[in-house]
């Protein structure tokens, strides 16, 4: 066990042969296995574990990188399997950030300046590139490809195998390569305590986005009508379904819409 003295380490639990080197902290109840590397720059939040040959905080894989002090960022209640490799950000003070309570499992890649929410499954050799944004509650499947800049709204599965060039709304599946939205994740929905009336206004807005050919510009009218008419009736839990998908679509987006 090799800790550098500038970092603080309050966790009682570190493995053989694990480094962790300048300007960390360890939160109490980490669990740290064997041969665990952590380079530097790098916050892990209570109730962690991290298991053996997982490296985190080695620099980016960007050509633009200068050796600006960055960051990662991991929150509470991870867990982070064998051979998962964790990057820091690109840009002076910048971070990766990996928020509450995801499953990481062995092998995967989190590239710099990735955003990862909470309640999350990354399964095993799936891959984000630097600047991705995977929202709450996604499944990427094993061996999943998604795009530098590319942002996966909330409650998405994405099919193993899958190549996600483009941003996917929130509630749907994506399979193939190249990547299409096949449906909504109702089964996803239905685990999260989603009830019949927001899984059914889930499926019109699939239809209204993917099987009308609209333009986004022409998606973003049709939706906006489509919200009118809920608060009109009331429609309180529909409503909120329409929202988050709403207020992804109106993000800022450098890749685009996944809309074929």
């Amino acid at each position: 066990m090799n800790i550098d003295s500038s970092s603080v380490v309050l966790s009682d639990y570190i493995g053989k042969n694990v480094y962790i080197g300048p300007n960390c902290k360890i939160s109490k109840n980490v669990k740290i296995m064997d041969n665990v590397f952590i380079e530097c720059n790098t916050i892990i939040d209570e109730g962690t574990i991290i298991y053996p040959f997982v490296v985190i905080g080695t620099p980016p894989q960007d050509k633009s990188f200068k050796n600006e002090q960055s960051f990662v960022f991991i929150g509470k209640n991870n867990i982070i399997r064998e051979f998962t490799t964790i990057h820091r950000a690109t840009g002076l003070n910048n971070k990766t950030i990996i928020k509450d309570n995801n499953y990481i499992m062995a092998y995967s890649h989190i590239a710099h300046n990735c955003y990862v929410g909470s309640n999350t499954v990354i399964s095993s050799y799936a891959a984000m590139a630097g600047y991705s944004f995977i929202d709450d509650y996604v499944i990427l499947g094993g061996m999943a490809g998604i795009h530098q800049k590319v942002k996966i709204g909330k409650y998405t599965i994405v099919g193993g195998m899958a190549k996600v060039v483009k941003d996917v709304p929130p509630f749907m599946m994506v399979d193939g390569n190249p990547a299409k939205v096949v449906g909504i994740n109702k089964e996803g929905m239905k685990r999260n305590g989603f009830n019949f009336n927001q899984i059914n206004i889930a499926k019109k807005i699939y239809q209204l986005i993917y099987t009308k050919g609209f333009t986004i510009s022409r998606i973003k009218e049709e939706l906006q009508i489509l919200k009118n008419e809920l608060i009109e009736n009331n429609k309180i839990d529909e409503l909120l379904i329409l929202n988050i998908v709403l207020d992804f679509i109106n993000l800022s987006s450098e890749r685009g819409l996944l809309l074929r």
